[in-house]
């Protein structure tokens, strides 16, 4: 080919047809490893493809799609519940994989407090966090709301057992545009003197402030921060019950594409997920190893409670059938309590045959 070639106008247009958007959770999923180690963009490069971050555009409003998928050409990986969502009410998708890797949450009150078990919270105040976004599901809130409810129920109590105040955030998206999640997330990170001090949260700074009795914590780590501050204290860890449906709140994890996108470029997909599959292996086999990547890439603090987290999960995505009956616990939760209007079935959703195909070709 000569150095005056010059692409044509349908060349430029098929290569930007196979430009993935790509967003994801700042949570433990191998989306956010296989990125920082270079793998998704080698194997989108296989098929001649090429992937750019959302939130790199230069646009103010670029963090929507995340929760609404309003892209023809996004995948996303993380949190269930803006998915849920996006397929219930908004546009079609299709569900290519799933990773449970999420703690079940625990229970946090004053260590000054005569508050020694779930129970003695009857009548009490519990804080939930309220985003002020109406453009979006509130899936911090949604996530709160079936944890508190979990542990509730574990311990004799309900709804009406406890008040409910709200912690109000304006939930704003002020980060500067960044190339990838890494450069979004450190944007984000609070200094280590605020995380000691338990100030990193509304949450916490309420239940310190006397405002509210106790919290919900689904992080990785946060609790042992709050705790070694000497302020706080844990009274329940729903993670030391043998019920494997208490952990289902915004987990598990789901991938997402735009269905467009899917339909027409399904090589692409299947190249995607061979970079989150074998960065999941990987990061099996190598939690120390996974768990600084995940300390650039996630909202959790601590290299070292990421570390032990990481080696009581899977973290190579599936579309298993716990799994599916857990985002179909989610999904369940999400309609009852008017999260989303619309209802769908989580099996016809989900096409296993991305997956399938990716694996065979590993």
């Amino acid at each position: 080919m000569g150095t005056n070639f010059k692409p044509s106008a349908t060349d430029v247009a098929n290569a930007a047809s196979r430009e993935l958007l790509y967003t994801i959770c700042p949570v433990l999923v191998a989306s956010n490893v296989a990125l920082e180690l270079g793998w998704i963009d080698d194997e989108l490069a296989r098929v001649g493809a090429s992937a750019t971050y959302l939130r790199s555009l230069a646009d103010e409003d670029a963090w929507k799609p995340h929760y609404d998928h309003s892209s023809d050409r996004l995948i996303r990986d993380g949190g269930n519940s803006p998915a849920v969502w996006a397929q219930a009410d908004l546009r079609p998708t299709v569900l290519i994989g799933l990773t449970q890797a999420q703690p079940a949450g625990k229970i946090i009150v004053r260590a000054d407090a005569d508050i020694y078990r779930v129970a003695d919270l009857k009548g009490r105040a519990f804080g939930i966090y309220k985003s002020l976004r109406t453009e979006k599901i509130d899936h911090r809130r949604a996530t709160s709301e079936h944890g508190i409810l979990a542990a509730l129920a574990l311990h004799g109590l309900g709804r009406a057992d406890v008040q409910w105040v709200d912690i109000e955030d304006r939930d704003s998206h002020k980060e500067v545009p960044a190339r990838t999640p890494a450069g979004i997330w450190a944007q984000r990170h609070t200094d280590l003197d605020a995380l000691v001090s338990g100030t990193h949260s509304r949450e916490a700074r309420a239940l310190l402030e006397g405002r509210i009795d106790a919290i919900y914590d689904y992080s990785v780590g946060n609790a042992k921060r709050l705790e070694a501050s000497g302020r706080f204290k844990v009274i329940d860890d729903l993670d030391l019950y043998p019920d494997w449906t208490l952990k289902i709140a915004n987990a598990p994890r789901t991938i997402t594409i735009s269905k467009e996108f899917a339909d027409t470029h399904r090589d692409v997909v299947v190249a995607f997920l061979r970079a989150a599959i074998r960065a999941g292996r990987w990061i099996n086999a190598n939690p120390d190893a996974a768990a600084e990547v995940f300390q650039r890439t996630t909202i959790y603090p601590d290299a070292s409670e990421i570390a032990r987290a990481l080696r009581a999960y899977d973290l190579v995505p599936n579309l298993s059938a716990q799994n599916l009956a857990g985002l179909t616990i989610e999904k369940n939760f999400l309609k009852a309590h008017g999260y989303i209007r619309n209802d769908f079935d989580v099996a016809e959703w989900a096409d296993a045959s991305f997956l399938e195909e990716a694996l065979a070709s590993l």
